[in-house]
C-alpha cells in the first residue's frame, strides 16, 4: 500500500514546515480550528435564521413592515459562504503557526483552471453515476423538473464552490499534509479521511453505511490530491458533487436538504440499502460502489509529472521542490574582466 501512495513534492513541502506535531496534537488543533472557525459563522447566521422562521410571517401578514422576513433557501445558500472562514483560518494557521507554504496546502501547478475544470467535470459525472445506479435498480425515479429553476440555484453553485474548498483545505490541505510531515502517506491519507467522516457524525440519518462512505470519499479525496499534487481538482470536484447532488437532481446532500433544484428525484423505502434513505445517495451502496472504484482507479494512476519527485530519467527532484519553497529572486553575480 505504501508503494501505492507513495510521497511526492507535496510531502516534501509539508516537510519544511518549522513546526512538526503528533498526530494527538494535529487532531487537536484540527478541532480548535473548527470551534474558532464556527464563531464568525454563528454571529452572521444567528440573525438570518432568526429572521426565516415561519411564526415570522403571521407578524408580516399583521402589517408589520419592520420585520424582514428571509427565506430558508437564502439562509442554507449564506451556510454555505460562510464556510469561507474556515479555509482562512486554516491558512492562516498553516502559514503563520506551522510556517508552511502555500503550495504545502495544495496551492500549486501550472494549469490551476484546467485542474478547477476537470474537477467540477468529474465531480459532477461521478454523482451522476451513483444517481444512475439507482434509476437502474428502480430504487429512485426522477419525478421531472422540481418547477420554474430558481436564479437562487446559481447562488448555491457558487456557495458550493466556497464549501468545497473550505473541506478540502481543512481536511487535505491541513490535516493530512501536517501528518505526512512525520508519518508514513497512507496514515495521513486514513487519519484524515476517518477525521472527516466523523465530522459528519451530527447529520440527520446517518448510518453505519454512510459512515464508511463518507471515509472511502476521504481516502478518494486524499489520493486524488496526491496524485495530482493540488488541491484545486479535489476542491472542484467536491463542490461539483455536492452541487449536482442537491441542486441539480435533487438528493438530500449528508442528511441535508440543499435548496432548490433543477429535477426532483424519489428514493423507494424498499430500496434504502442502495439508494441511502434520508441520508442521501452518500448513504448507500450506489455510493459505495463508485467511491470503490474510483479509489482503484486512482491507486492504479501515475503520480502527476509535476507533482512527483522523481524525474523520467530517475533523477531526484528535491532541488525543483526547495526552490519552489522559496520566495526569494535569484541573485545574479556579474563578473566582468578589469
Amino acid at each position: 500500500m505504501n508503494k501505492m501512495i507513495p510521497e511526492t513534492k507535496l510531502t516534501l513541502l509539508a516537510k519544511d514546515a518549522a513546526k512538526k506535531h503528533s498526530l494527538a496534537a494535529i487532531l487537536v488543533i484540527a478541532v480548535v480550528i473548527e470551534l474558532i472557525s464556527f464563531i464568525p459563522q454563528l454571529l452572521i447566521l444567528g440573525p438570518l435564521v432568526f429572521l426565516s422562521r415561519e411564526d415570522l410571517a403571521g407578524a408580516l401578514e399583521m402589517g408589520d413592515t419592520s420585520i424582514i422576513r428571509i427565506s430558508p433557501d437564502m439562509v442554507m445558500a449564506v451556510n454555505l459562504f460562510v464556510t469561507v472562514f474556515t479555509t482562512l483560518i486554516t491558512i492562516l494557521y498553516c502559514t503563520k503557526f506551522e510556517k508552511r507554504s502555500m503550495g504545502s496546502m495544495g496551492f500549486r501547478g501550472k494549469t490551476p483552471f484546467t485542474e478547477y475544470l476537470t474537477g467540477l467535470f468529474l465531480g459532477a459525472g461521478m454523482l451522476l453515476l451513483a444517481w444512475g445506479i439507482c434509476l437502474i435498480t428502480g430504487t429512485a425515479e426522477c419525478t421531472g423538473t422540481s418547477g420554474s429553476i430558481s436564479p437562487v440555484i446559481l447562488l448555491f453553485f457558487l456557495g458550493f464552490l466556497v464549501q468545497g474548498m473550505s473541506e478540502e483545505v481543512y481536511c487535505r490541505g491541513f490535516i493530512m499534509q501536517s501528518i505526512s510531515i512525520r508519518y508514513a502517506p497512507i496514515a495521513a491519507v486514513l487519519v484524515n479521511s476517518l477525521f472527516f467522516a466523523a465530522l459528519h457524525l451530527g447529520n440527520n440519518g446517518i448510518a453505519p453505511l454512510a459512515f464508511v462512505n463518507l471515509m472511502l470519499f476521504g481516502i478518494f479525496a486524499s489520493l486524488y490530491m496526491w496524485k495530482r499534487g493540488n488541491i484545486w481538482g479535489i476542491a472542484a470536484f467536491h463542490s461539483a458533487w455536492n452541487f449536482a447532488q442537491g441542486n441539480l437532481v435533487g438528493i438530500r446532500v449528508s442528511g441535508s436538504s440543499a435548496g432548490p433544484s433543477v429535477l426532483s428525484t424519489e428514493f423507494m423505502e424498499q430500496g434504502t440499502l442502495i439508494n441511502g434513505g434520508s441520508f442521501g445517495i452518500e448513504g448507500g451502496l450506489a455510493c459505495t460502489l463508485v467511491y470503490v472504484a474510483g479509489i482503484l482507479i486512482l491507486l492504479k494512476l501515475p503520480v502527476r509529472k509535476d507533482a512527483g519527485i522523481m524525474r523520467e530519467d530517475g533523477r531526484d527532484q528535491v532541488m525543483d521542490v526547495t526552490a519552489e519553497l522559496s520566495s526569494k529572486p535569484p541573485v545574479n553575480i556579474e563578473i566582468r574582466a578589469v
